[in-house]
């Protein structure tokens, strides 16, 4: 398993900063988490995207590789075109398309990721793409459904921006988490969770079937995630077979 040590994020919408500070200090990067919420963009809505971790870390000289199932944003078939080519097409789409401010920011991010160098990968979500980065020390950041992962009621924001369970009411959440390793019955992925008060586990570490998580990283494309995204120093060498 991958030692990571994750703090507990300081409240509901800094869950994706509190995830990408616990993969930096695995790296031995002395970033606070304080400079990390600070630095990371959000969305007008509160939260963030996990485009926009992996562009805060090629902006600090990581490498970012970001497998998405995000149909939202992509299409299928731009897998495989160079960055500048999925540039176009995504001006293209946002041109054409009334989209959500969302999508739109979620357009914009995805720019900027391309442009700063960022790797646009699509693989079948299974345990064989897992193992591969788990067996070379790399962790895994992962936006997904939190509503399903935790088979919680819905959610909605309060007056004061506090997400209420309502399962009449509420909406699909996203979450964002630190995918650790397989479990030792190879069945479960280790998860380190910024959000330790989580109605189904209740704590920062938990282990999770590997089929319930996978459905819930397809699920995250609800809330324009349903990524994975692994983040490596400049000068490690990821072999992919």
């Amino acid at each position: 398993m991958i030692p990571i040590k994750i703090h507990t994020q300081p409240d509901d919408s800094t869950c994706g900063p509190t995830s990408l500070h616990a993969v930096y200090r695995y790296f031995k990067d002395t970033i606070s988490l304080s400079e990390v919420i600070r630095e990371v963009p959000y969305l007008d809505e509160g939260g963030t995207l996990e485009v926009l971790l992996a562009c805060h870390a090629l902006q600090r000289g990581y490498r970012a590789r970001i497998y998405t199932y995000n149909l939202h944003i992509f299409d299928p078939t731009w897998i495989g075109l160079s960055n500048d080519e999925i540039i176009v097409k995504l001006e293209q789409q946002m041109a054409v398309k009334n989209g959500s401010s969302k999508f739109h920011r979620a357009t914009l991010a995805y720019i900027e990721f391309l442009k700063l160098g960022g790797e646009l990968s699509s693989h079948d979500l299974n345990k064989k793409l897992l193992r591969q980065y788990f067996d070379q020390g790399i962790p895994l950041l992962t936006g997904l459904s939190s509503t399903y992962l935790y088979l919680s009621a819905r959610e909605y924001s309060d007056e004061e921006g506090n997400s209420v369970y309502d399962d009449v009411r509420g909406y699909p959440m996203g979450h964002f988490v630190v995918l650790c390793g397989f479990a030792d019955d190879q069945q479960k992925i280790v998860v380190a969770d910024p959000y330790p008060d989580n109605p189904y586990f209740k704590d920062n570490y938990y282990e999770v079937s590997v089929s319930r998580l996978l459905n819930a990283i397809m699920l995250g494309m609800t809330t324009f995630d349903a990524n994975l995204l692994a983040i490596q120093p400049a000068d490690f060498e990821f072999h992919q077979e």
